[in-house]
């Protein structure tokens, strides 16, 4: 099959990097102004556990026309909408976010085309194969390929709805500065470790395991300031200061490099592995973002801190 014309390669690059652009302009804009404005709204501290749900809902639309097109197939149809599945904006992880997933959906060009995909069978096994439904059902039940979509799915609703909807409470105990700094740098944070990822990239599903639970230890770190908030350990203090935002950028940064080494990983599996991928990411950040609304704003298992009063006094 003859290669398609540099320009039309050149356009579509271009397209897709300015759907990239302005979802993420919009949500990473939206993202960076909470410190400014999440002590003046109405849902108070409680605004990012909003925005992390309504962004996770507003991916469905395009998660349920992907799943569709997979139903009724039209060949041609279906690579590019699961593409986009990879790009949409979520709560920048945070933000990537709003997450996110930016360059976390893998690049062209990061797989070796001689190095066999988890998701595909070795070539014997292939060659011995009808293809169909059922091959690309085995490739996409295997040990390892389960193992990377699991690990999609998780970091995902780690980074894109739990730690998310706690972010406030975990840094406005330490002011606004740190709330500030801990936005800007973890959206700085994300493409970094996407760009690393395309220079080194880590193939062991144990290295990845490995980075994943230390961005766990980051991020239970994180989640206990938000439960002890608005009196966590060392506030009124720099070191405060520097240990949440540092914590915030470190744990965006490791689980942002699992998110996109997984996701290139897996990205050779053609379609199917697009389309788990896709699914994966969505439903994570769903999941995590939806298990996390009820105790932030419904139930106020974390408490909001008042200007103007001190509740850290003795």
């Amino acid at each position: 099959m003859a290669a398609p014309p540099l320009g039309r390669l050149v356009l579509t690059h271009l397209l897709v990097a300015l759907f990239g652009m302005g979802s993420w302009a919009a949500i990473n804009g939206i993202w960076v102004e909470l410190p400014v404005v999440v002590k003046d709204l109405p849902e108070g501290w409680s605004l990012p556990s909003y925005l992390s749900v309504l962004l996770a809902l507003g991916n469905l639309g395009l998660l349920a026309v992907t799943l569709w097109k997979r139903l009724a197939p039209s060949k041609g149809e279906q690579a590019p909408i699961q593409g986009l599945l990879l790009l949409l904006p979520l709560p920048p992880s945070t933000p990537t976010g709003g997450p996110g997933l930016g360059l976390q959906g893998g690049a062209p060009g990061m797989e070796d085309e001689e190095e066999a995909s988890p998701l595909q069978e070795p070539p014997f096994q292939v060659a011995a194969s009808t293809p169909g439904p059922d091959l690309e059902a085995r490739q996409l039940l295997s040990a390892r390929s389960a193992c990377l979509l699991g690990l999609l799915a998780i970091t995902n609703a780690l980074t894109n709805g739990v730690l998310p909807a706690v972010q406030s409470f975990s840094c406005l105990p330490y002011g606004r500065l740190a709330y500030h700094l801990a936005t800007v740098l973890g959206s700085a944070a994300n493409p970094l470790a996407c760009f690393l990822a395309m220079g080194v990239l880590c193939r062991s599903l144990a290295g990845l395991g490995g980075l994943s639970l230390l961005g766990m230890l980051f991020g239970a770190y994180l989640m206990a300031l938000a439960v002890l908030s608005p009196c966590p350990p060392l506030v009124g203090t720099p070191a405060g200061i520097v240990l949440v935002v540092l914590s915030w950028v470190l744990f965006v940064w490791l689980f942002s490099y699992v998110k996109v080494a997984a996701s290139s990983l897996l990205h050779g599996g053609g379609q199917p592995a697009l389309l788990a991928a896709g699914v994966a990411i969505q439903v994570g950040s769903l999941l995590g973002a939806v298990a996390m609304f009820p105790p932030t704003s419904i139930y106020h298992v974390f408490r909001s801190g008042k200007d103007c009063v001190d509740l850290c006094g003795p």
